[in-house]
This record gives C-alpha cells, structure tokens and sequence, in this order.
C-alpha cells in the first residue's frame, strides 16, 4: 500500500523534504471533449500529489497494486507557481495550477465518499484493531487522503 511512510521515506531518499499530512491521491483532469472524459473515468493512472518544503511532486500510484511507483512524475517549484484554484466538480475538486510556462488541471476525489472509490483503496496506509457492537472485532484503516484533504488544498491555494 503507498502509505505516508512510504511516500516520505522514497522523496526523502531522493532529496525532497516532504510535509507531513500535504498529500493526497490525484490524477490529471481530462479535456473538454466527451471521448476525453470517458477515457478518463476508465483511466487508472493515480498519483500522489506530495507538498514538500519547496516544491509540489507528484509521484504515480500503480492502481492494480496498490503500491507507490518510484519515479517523479512532476516537480514543480513553489515560486514557479502563479495561482492555484480548486473548484468542486461533481463528486472531485479540480486543481488549476497555472505557472510560469503551463496550466496544470488535476482532480482529486472528495473525502466523504472516499472510502468507496479508488483515492480510498491507494491512500489505505494503515489498519488497527477496533471492537465494534457486541464484542466484534474488525480492522478499520487509516485513509490518509481523506485525513489530509481539507488542509492540503487550502495550503495549496494560499501559495
């Protein structure tokens, strides 16, 4: 599973220093036109969108795993960065990032549904015992897209 832990500790190895609880699961927005919508809503290709210090990276998700791909998708500086706006957009936010040469569009699913789409299933880093009604016992996990959400796109949008 690509947890906190495992994002943190492979930027660290590859000289970022990222920010704790500023990460959430994204994938790019799709164009205008229907055929990119529909291929987008069948597309599986999820990154972690990671604030560090300095920079905003994103780090892709293998869907079919679950586990972090080790490579950098995108690093963008934070004094490249002109604005940043989100905009809910049905059941996502959109991200607009607009920088110094390019406009960079992201969705990113919203928390109360998490559980039940894919940012769920990439972000479940952590699971613990918890004992429900009469005694059952059941693991319940710690999502961590849907813990960071809120705070990450505000800090985002204040850059």
């Amino acid at each position: 599973m690509a947890t906190e832990k495992t994002i943190h500790q492979y930027l660290g190895e590859a000289g970022f220093e990222p920010v704790e609880d500023r990460a959430i699961i994204v994938k790019y927005a799709p164009g205008e036109a229907l055929s990119d919508k529909l291929a987008n809503f069948f597309s599986t290709e999820f990154f972690v969108l990671q604030m560090c210090k300095e920079e905003l990276v994103l780090v892709p998700v293998n869907a079919m795993t679950t586990t972090l791909v080790k490579d950098i998708s995108l690093r963008l500086s934070y004094s490249s960065i002109q604005s940043v706006e989100v905009a809910e957009e049905g059941m996502n936010y959109a991200i607009t990032i607009v920088t110094d040469s390019d406009t960079i569009r992201l969705l990113t699913q919203k928390k109360e549904l998490s559980e039940l789409r894919t940012s769920g299933t990439l972000a479940t880093g952590q699971s613990f015992l918890n004992i429900g009604a009469m005694g059952t016992m059941f693991t319940k996990s710690l999502n961590w897209h849907r813990k960071n959400i809120d705070d990450t796109l505000q800090t985002l949008q204040s850059l």
